[in-house]
């Protein structure tokens, strides 16, 4: 059957980078069971990364993990991390703070903010909860305003700042917001979305689950006052690690919330007690996983390396063939963002009558298809990075035509859902 839209999503073999995406796909285990189109919600260890913490691990149970040897190498990864975080994110290593997850990291920007009862806190309607949930529950502690932007699939740049205008007012004190839509996929025009925010004085925070990894970033351009990222999404690190950067002028009057001796300047069993104002390292606690560390650190680095403007152009040639291979599908709607302004590597469709998480599960089950369901979408996602192919998606379209033809069978409909991120 011929395949409408071959020409608009770039055949591997006519991109330059293809034997970098090649190569990736090579050293990622789980391509050779499994098309993974998750990295959305969690993404695949290549062997790099894996083999990163085994070391460490290795040293560990060779050593202890406080020998000397293990103590130098653990400065050197936790040096190197903050370096090429700081190099992905458009940053520099003193403003990098080694969090848990993305979630984490919303948290001590948003709790480090000096809020009081009347302060408006501006987010969107296609956030996560773990943008969502912090806007709330300053309304609960602090009596603030919570306004909520509503945004549309089609919207493009230009009416998202007209809702945000309206929505920011001289008692806007904080914004968070998403780089890109884990609901939508779409890609939200921070940059502007800033200069109005500050305009008004708001402090402004990103959650960037779904950017790192994903998109360029160079937080210093776009000017916003903090931004959370995780290492397990599409850089494809381990979970259980994070980082979130501080706009240097900013770490001074952001207040950690949890804290530890990284909090003090000086302290003494005499009563005296000075607080770290200037150091990013104020908001970390103590023990952090050195494993962790060391799988993130060649995870970024991994990234680094393919080139960031060059993953982002994949990925979204990726989206604009799953757009022209499913458009023409009957039964079959493109449901999230497809404008060439918002258009990111996250793609949804959804099939009249069939539950997506029935289709998920179908998808899985008799395809060996990884992919997600979006309840507030009521779609199915797919987490195109740059280790899939052109052919995956074709797979994903034939599976999805024949559950169309056929129905999701029986035994994949009412199962009980796993938790989402």
């Amino acid at each position: 059957m011929a395949r409408p839209g071959r020409t608009m999503g770039r055949p591997m073999a006519e991109d330059p980078h293809a034997a970098r995406w090649a190569h990736l796909r090579e050293i990622t285990p789980v391509t050779r069971r499994f098309t993974y189109l998750n990295a959305g919600w969690s993404g695949p260890l290549s062997l790099p990364v894996v083999e990163a913490m085994k070391r460490r691990i290795d040293l560990e149970a060779t050593y202890g993990p406080v020998a000397k040897v293990a103590n130098e190498d653990k400065t050197a990864i936790v040096a190197r991390l903050r370096e090429a975080s700081a190099r992905m994110l458009g940053a520099d290593a003193d403003e990098i703070a080694i969090t848990g997850n993305t979630t984490e990291g919303v948290n001590i920007a948003v709790n480090g903010v000096a809020l009081k009862p009347g302060d408006r806190v501006v987010t969107t309607s296609v956030e996560h909860s773990s943008g969502m949930v912090p806007a709330y529950w300053t309304r609960r502690k602090y009596g603030t305003e919570v306004a909520i932007v509503p945004i549309a699939v089609d919207d493009g740049p230009g009416a998202i700042l007209e809702r945000f205008d309206e929505a920011l007012s001289p008692a806007a004190s904080l914004v968070i917001l998403s780089g890109i839509s884990y609901s939508t996929g779409g890609l939200l025009p921070l940059a502007e979305i800033t200069r109005l925010a500050h305009a008004r004085g708001a402090t402004v925070v990103v959650d960037g689950a779904q950017t790192a990894g994903h998109l360029p970033i160079d937080a210093h351009a776009l000017g916003i006052d903090a931004y959370a990222v995780p290492s397990h999404k599409w850089l494809c690190g381990p979970d259980g690690l994070g980082m979130l950067y501080v706009r240097r002028d900013r770490i001074a009057d952001l207040d950690p919330v949890k804290v530890s001796g990284h909090a003090a300047a000086s302290w003494d069993f005499a009563g005296h007690f000075e607080a770290e104002r200037e150091k990013v390292t104020k908001f970390e606690l103590t023990t952090t996983s050195t494993p962790l560390m060391a799988g993130t650190l060649a995870a970024v680095e991994q990234y680094l390396a393919s080139g960031p403007a060059a993953v982002w152009d994949r990925v979204r040639a990726l989206s604009r063939y799953a757009e022209a291979r499913f458009a023409p599908l009957r039964g079959v709607r493109v449901s999230g963002a497809a404008g060439e302004a918002t258009r990111s590597g996250l793609f949804l469709f959804a099939v009249e009558g069939v539950d997506p998480a029935h289709l998920v599960d179908y998808l899985q089950g008799d395809g060996g298809v990884i992919a997600r369901s979006v309840r507030e979408m009521g779609s199915v996602r797919l987490s195109l990075h740059v280790y899939n192919t052109e052919g995956e998606v074709d797979r994903v379209a034939e599976l999805v035509e024949r559950a169309v033809a056929q129905g999701v069978p029986e035994r994949y409909r009412g199962q009980a859902r796993a938790v989402e991120a």
